[in-house]
């Protein structure tokens, strides 16, 4: 088993907002991107946690990931 794995399985789970003082802004986004490896990212399709597409640099997958959120 790859050791991202755990990774993908877990990142809806995944918080920014740690600090209780910080109002966070709870935002609603259908596709999100997780590293899969090195230089690998998948674009996630967060409600059912299928790859949906897979770019290998980071700025490339939050590219394809806006796209598809535009669709």
């Amino acid at each position: 088993m790859h050791e991202n794995t755990e990774i993908r399985r877990e990142a809806g789970n995944i918080s920014y907002f740690n600090n209780k003082n910080v109002t966070a802004h709870v935002y609603s986004v259908r596709y999100i991107v997780v590293p899969a490896g090195i230089n690998f990212f998948h674009i996630t399709d967060h409600a059912t946690g299928q790859v949906k597409g897979f770019r290998r640099r980071h700025i490339d997958a939050c590219e394809l990931a806006r796209a598809l959120e535009s669709c």
